[in-house]
């Protein structure tokens, strides 16, 4: 089932290229008059786009892997979990932020064949990653492997595999981060464009832990 996660990857990054443009244009028609507007309800507005973020909490393996998302992302349902993979155990979501520069993608499958595993099983997160990492270097054009990390949070073990590449010409970043428990693993993909590196590199810290 991870084929089709970075497959989806590959078509939300895509997508985000396009939407980034529109997001920038959209900015720039509503900045002048919101700046005209004096009225009290605009002040109210105003400060409530100050107040800092309460984000999202995403909870995983049966809570064992819990993250928070920022509030400006907008969550929505993956069309490529259809409805034999729903009956097989497989979850999903697509997280986008608003501005359409970042697209975090989070799935959670069985294990096959009922396997069961403890919450740091090497073999398990080794096989992923080795996996993740084919799949990679065959689907974006100008792969490069920036680096992997192996992470204990809270007595879960993730892994952490971090790449570039070019999609449609665009260059990414992108980092996968997984874990497995019990009879599931877990998934999460972060895709930004190359450029906004500083950002990719928070949700990543977010969703892993790490300083």
């Amino acid at each position: 089932m991870r084929l089709f996660t970075l497959k989806t990857a590959l078509i939300c990054t895509a997508l985000a290229f396009g939407l980034s443009i529109t997001g920038a244009h959209a900015a720039t028609d509503t900045k002048h008059p919101a700046k005209s507007s004096k009225t009290a309800h605009s002040s109210k507005s105003s400060k409530a786009a100050h107040a800092k973020p309460t984000g999202q909490k995403v909870s995983m393996l049966g809570g064992k892997f819990v993250f928070t998302l920022p509030k400006d992302y907008v969550k929505g349902p993956m069309e490529e979990i259809d409805d034999k993979a729903k009956a097989a155990g497989v979850t999903g979501s697509l997280y986008m932020n608003k501005p359409a520069k970042r697209v975090v993608i989070i799935t959670e499958t069985p294990l096959p064949d009922g396997k069961k595993v403890p919450s740091n099983d090497t073999e398990t997160l080794d096989n992923i990653i080795a996996e993740t990492l084919v799949q990679q270097q065959s689907s974006y054009k100008d792969f490069n492997k920036l680096g992997e990390k192996k992470i204990v949070r809270k007595g879960l073990g993730l892994r952490q595999l971090d790449v570039s590449g070019s999609v449609d010409g665009g260059k990414v970043l992108s980092t996968t981060i997984t874990a497995a428990s019990g009879t599931r693993t877990a998934m999460v993909n972060v895709i930004s464009l190359a450029k906004d590196a500083k950002a990719h590199a928070a949700v990543v810290k977010g969703v892993t832990g790490s300083k």
